[in-house]
């Protein structure tokens, strides 16, 4: 600093001139040196890869198929890229399947440890090579690892030349700048001047809006635009960093009232599923206790309530795996024929049934005459078309006390069908009209507080409606009552002339002359669907698993029809059924089990099953079923 202070005006400006510019420029070009290396490097990882992942898209066929010769084939094709020093195929074993050398004398590690860990691609640089480990996937299948090695050399050599034009060019710099210091003392002194005291103020005030005027189209000039630039982009983000701490504060008072409504959620969980477990443990205690004084009258409405509270506990769980499925992106949609007329009555024949078990049999539950009228057959998918409509009138079923629930549908127009459920219960206030269909929340007030509930079924509807293509909304008049809308697209399906039968549940069978085999792991399980055919007089067989209901389907011929289970030890429901059907196509197969998925179902019909019932089955329904099959 003392050579400063003896030397002249004019060389401190040069002197000064030139070490902000150097040291400037030595900066600016060491990070943009640094930037366009990584540039480089990157192009060469990107477009290393992209081979890599095209040799294993090729290579599934030969993984799959054992194809060593093909995967060499593949392989081979890697001389045309003169880069490329190896490649080696491992099978999802982690055991070399093929290789390729550019030279014989590159080993080629003959087994890949660890393969199970390596879930996504994974390169290296090392000082004279890429390396490059990505696994062979194809739908969620690991087929098996492909690995290269690149010269990097090419790379070198561009990063040298790159590097020395950099410093050529920086050398160009520091002597122009040392021409015009040397030329222009003035005219440079005074804009640095100007650009240093405005670089104070902005350092002192942190005021980004300000702006140095350009007063001239040189060197300095530039400066001062690139300056007026870059005060700019530190104002741009400077107010993208505002607005992104803005949304991080609203993403946290979301996160901590999705918190709250799910801690609410899981104590109403608690009281719900508590609820109907009281009642069917109490009940069932009072009716095995030895020295119960229980009534045969009493004990029949025991049973009723055991069967109502369980029933409610199913339709808990259902619900409760439907929202963590739906919140999950878990839930597929599987189209087919809906006649919309045979849905409705047997959606209105079920609620007629549930309102004697809770005692509102003076609600009208009616289907619209309109549904008749129309008698419409549609594509969508009929389990969750009947889950919205069992939800929408459950609810109003909840909610209203007296007068009619009614349910149908009309033609919006020719893309869309408007859906309603009508009733005359509570309704709601306006304001709560927006907030009836959020997930975790239940409408409470001073009015609706003693109605039980979870709070998921019109949540649920909410999601079911919108993955159908549709739109769901309410209209509500406190007092008066409520109807709930939605649409779907019309995808109408040319009408047939024959119709679905109606299930018969009637209450007497005989089947004294038929053998029916029942195929089934589960003791409780089997003792009561032995119970429930015991009143047929039916001759019953017993098979513990499926392998063992082949066997007894070959030395027994005289079998009318069959009940199978899905899941059991040794040979499942679907394999058994599809080797019976094997032995005879004809003979009636229907399944009982708690896959209740819609892809589990079209796998049972796709084995060869007749018909397809869930768990818990009712005793009429499975009799009906067993009766459609038997007279046919």
């Amino acid at each position: 600093m003392k050579l400063f202070q003896n030397i002249s005006i004019k060389n401190k400006i040069i002197s000064i001139v030139l070490i902000v510019s150097t040291v400037t420029m030595i900066i600016g070009f060491t990070l943009v040196g640094i930037s366009d290396i990584k540039s480089l490097k990157d192009e060469m990882l990107i477009n290393s890869l992209m081979n890599t992942k095209l040799i294993g898209e090729y290579s599934i066929a030969p993984l799959t198929f054992d194809d060593n010769t093909g995967a060499e084939n593949i392989l081979s094709k890697l001389a045309t890229n003169p880069s490329i020093i190896s490649a080696a195929l491992y099978d999802r074993n982690g055991i070399l399947f093929a290789s390729y050398t550019k030279t014989n004398n590159h080993f080629i590690v003959p087994l890949y440890e660890n393969p199970d860990e390596l879930e996504e691609s994974k390169t290296a640089f090392s000082k004279n090579m890429l390396t490059i480990e990505h696994p062979v996937v194809y739908e969620d299948f690991k087929y098996g690892i492909i690995s290269l090695q690149v010269d990097t050399s090419i790379l070198r050599t561009k990063i040298k030349e790159y590097l020395l034009i950099l410093l050529g060019i920086l050398l160009g710099m520091i002597a122009l700048s040392f021409i015009l210091a040397n030329r222009l003392q003035k005219p440079i002194s005074q804009p640095i001047l100007e650009l240093a005291r405005l670089t104070r103020k902005i350092s002192g005030e942190g005021d980004y809006n300000v702006r140095i005027e350009r007063q001239s189209n040189d060197e300095i000039g530039v400066l001062y635009e690139d300056f007026n630039n870059m005060l700019h982009q530190i104002l741009t983000r400077e107010e993208a960093r505002d607005k992104a701490e803005k949304n991080l504060l609203e993403a946290k008072e979301k996160a901590e009232e999705s918190d709250r409504l799910k801690s609410a959620f899981l104590a109403n969980m608690s009281h719900e599923i508590r609820t109907p477990m009281n009642a069917i443990l109490g009940f069932a205690e009072l009716i095995t206790m030895p020295d119960s004084e229980v009534t045969p009258a009493e004990k029949e409405n025991f049973i009723k309530l055991i069967n109502n509270s369980g029933n409610n506990l199913l339709r808990l769980i259902d619900d409760i795996i439907d929202i963590s499925k739906i919140e999950a992106g878990q839930i597929k949609i599987h189209k087919k024929e809906c006649r919309l007329n045979t849905a409705l009555k047997d959606i209105q024949r079920s609620f007629l049934e549930i309102r004697k078990h809770k005692n509102k049999e003076q609600i009208d539950i009616r289907v619209n005459e309109n549904v008749i009228s129309q008698n419409l057959i549609i594509n969508t998918d009929i389990l969750r078309l009947n889950q919205i409509f069992t939800n929408l009138i459950d609810n109003a079923l909840k909610f209203t006390e007296d007068g009619f629930i009614e349910f149908g549908y009309e033609i919006q127009n020719k893309d869309k069908l408007l859906f309603f459920v009508k009733d005359t219960g509570v309704g709601m206030d306006h304001k709560k009209k927006d907030m009836v269909f959020d997930r975790f929340t239940k409408i409470e007030d001073d009015k609706t507080r003693l109605y039980r509930g979870a709070g998921l079924g019109l949540a649920i509807s909410k999601s079911l409606v919108e993955l159908l293509g549709g739109k769901i909304w309410v209209e509500s008049v406190p007092e008066v009552g409520s109807t709930f809308y939605f649409n779907l697209p019309f995808d109408q399906i040319k009408e047939s002339e024959s119709q679905q039968p109606v299930v018969d549940l009637k209450e007497n069978y005989d089947w004294h002359d038929k053998t029916i085999l029942v195929a089934e792991d589960e003791p409780a399980n089997v003792i009561y669907i032995e119970e429930v055919l015991k009143i047929t007089n039916a001759n019953v067989l017993v098979a513990k698993n499926g392998k063992e209901a082949v066997e007894i389907y070959k030395k027994k011929k005289n079998i009318d029809i069959i009940i199978m289970d899905i899941k059991m030890p040794e040979m499942d429901g679907y394999e058994a059924t599809q080797v019976i059907k094997n032995m005879n196509k004809e003979i009636p197969v229907i399944s009982q089990s708690a896959y209740a998925m819609p892809g589990d179902i079209d796998k049972g019909y796709d084995s060869g099953m007749n018909d397809y019932l869930i768990k818990p089955v009712k005793p009429k329904v499975l009799l009906s079923i067993i009766n459609k099959h038997l007279t046919k």
